[in-house]
């Protein structure tokens, strides 16, 4: 049995080689397998990443597109609103410039014309106090006099008196003596 025994021991060897070159054939597959697999996943992977990439990229792009578009039409309407603001604005400020000056012209045309008044008023008084000095100076003595009826009267000097004496273009004409 010694035979038994060896030829059990080199069966065993060669069933424990052949077992372990097949475990070896067995990984290398496996390696091999996985590795293709591998490959192929990381293919897959790729190709899915592009094609999301792409399809990101392309509604990226129609995003810009519709952006822009959206930002042209805001900016339009926003251009014409302050357009139309500064149009208004200007409107107003002009409206009220020419006001102020149509004002200030009918200011200076009414200031014009008060001071001509107000000198021509002085001129006349200055002649009225001169004549009314010459007369006063002619009938010294005579004063006006309103009572309380408001009727007026012109007083003589003590110890003189009015007399008529007729008229004189058309007016009547009376002479002061002395009583």
């Amino acid at each position: 049995m010694p035979n038994t025994g060896t030829s059990l021991t080199s069966l065993a060897e060669r069933l424990k080689a052949k077992t372990e070159q097949e475990r070896q054939e067995m990984e290398i597959l496996t390696q091999q397998q996985f590795s293709a697999l591998s490959e192929s996943l990381r293919q897959s992977s790729q190709n899915a990443l592009s094609t999301t990439e792409a399809a990101i990229l392309h509604q990226l792009g129609k995003l810009e597109q519709t952006l822009t578009c959206q930002c042209r039409t805001l900016s339009r309407a926003f251009l014409w609103k302050n357009l139309q603001a500064l149009l208004i604005t200007v409107s107003i400020l002009l409206g009220a410039g020419l006001s102020g000056w149509g004002l200030m012209a009918l200011a200076e045309g009414k200031i014009t014309s008060l001071h001509n008044e107000i000198t021509a008023l002085s001129e006349r008084k200055e002649t009225l106090e001169a004549q009314t000095a010459q007369l006063w100076s002619t009938f010294k003595g005579l004063e006006p006099f309103q009572d309380k009826d408001n009727k007026r009267y012109l007083l003589t000097p003590e110890g003189w008196t009015l007399t008529y004496a007729g008229n004189i273009e058309k007016r009547e004409a009376w002479s002061i003596v002395r009583k």
